[in-house]
C-alpha cells in the first residue's frame, strides 16, 4: 500500500467556476492565482487554494466563484472586483456584501 497523499494547508478554498454559461474564465482564474500570490496568500497559515469547477448550478451573472469555509457566493466577476475580494476576504476575512449574492448574511 502506498503513503496517503498530502497537500499544504489552507485557511480558504476559492473555487471559480468555468461552466459553458460562465464564458471563458481561464485567464480570470489565471489571474486570480497571480493575485493571492502577490498578496502573499498562496501559502502559509492563511492561504487561500484556488481551483477552477465546473458549472456550480447558477448560471445567471457569472462569472460566479465561492469561496469556503465561509460559503459566500460571489457574482459578475471582473479584476477589480478580484481585487477586492484578495484585499478584504482574503486578507482581512471581511466578505464583501455588494460583491456576493449568497452567504454574507
Amino acid at each position: 500500500m502506498s503513503d496517503k497523499p498530502s497537500i499544504e494547508p489552507y485557511q480558504r478554498h476559492a473555487l471559480m467556476c468555468c461552466g459553458k454559461s460562465c464564458g471563458e474564465n481561464m485567464p480570470l482564474l489565471k489571474n486570480l492565482k497571480a493575485k493571492v500570490a502577490a498578496a502573499g496568500l498562496d501559502k502559509g497559515e492563511h492561504a487561500v487554494r484556488v481551483n477552477r469547477a465546473g458549472c456550480l448550478g447558477v448560471c445567471k451573472q457569472g462569472p460566479i466563484m465561492v469561496v469556503h469555509p465561509e460559503g459566500v457566493w460571489y457574482y459578475d466577476l471582473d479584476e477589480q472586483k478580484l481585487d477586492r475580494i484578495v484585499e478584504e476576504h482574503f486578507k482581512h476575512g471581511n466578505p464583501i456584501k455588494d460583491l456576493a449574492f449568497h452567504g454574507t448574511n
